[in-house]
């Protein structure tokens, strides 16, 4: 977790209350915002992608979801589009599909879901997933069957 990225903190209704540090706004009683995109890879298909070892959420997991947390002063859009192309290296210019209040493993949010089509196919990993640290907490090796 970035936890000297400043958000903005919003109340129930989407509304700006104050900035504060990324993880914090559940502490303080308020919601945070955060901006997701489903790549279309085609008729039928969409881009599933494993989250990032380092993740602060859901670690080494699969998802359909690429986004994260809309930084101070951005909109959904603008968050979508950022995260894309840090996630991914994808440049595009996703729509919004909907937006609703969830909670998360770091506290209440109103989430933005975007789609935007894939024009050319991504390069896929190369490598296994990583395996789970062991029973001693070992590094996970990423050449191991």
């Amino acid at each position: 977790m970035h936890s000297a990225e400043v958000i903005d903190f919003v109340d129930g209704s989407d509304r700006f209350v104050r900035r504060g540090r990324r993880g914090q706004a559940g502490a303080a009683g308020l919601y945070y915002r955060v901006a997701a995109t489903v790549l279309l890879a085609g008729p039928g298909h969409v881009l599933v992608y494993r989250r990032p070892s380092t993740a602060a959420v859901y670690p080494d997991h699969h998802d359909v979801l690429i986004g994260g947390s809309v930084r101070a002063g951005e909109t959904y859009r603008q968050a979508a589009r950022r995260e894309l192309a840090e996630e991914l290296g994808i440049r595009t210019d996703p729509v919004e599909a909907f937006r609703l209040r969830r909670p998360s493993p770091v506290g209440p949010c109103h989430l933005a879901v975007h789609t935007a089509r894939l024009v050319a196919p991504p390069a896929p990993d190369p490598g296994p997933p990583p395996r789970p640290a062991g029973p001693r907490g070992g590094a996970r090796d990423r050449h191991r069957p």
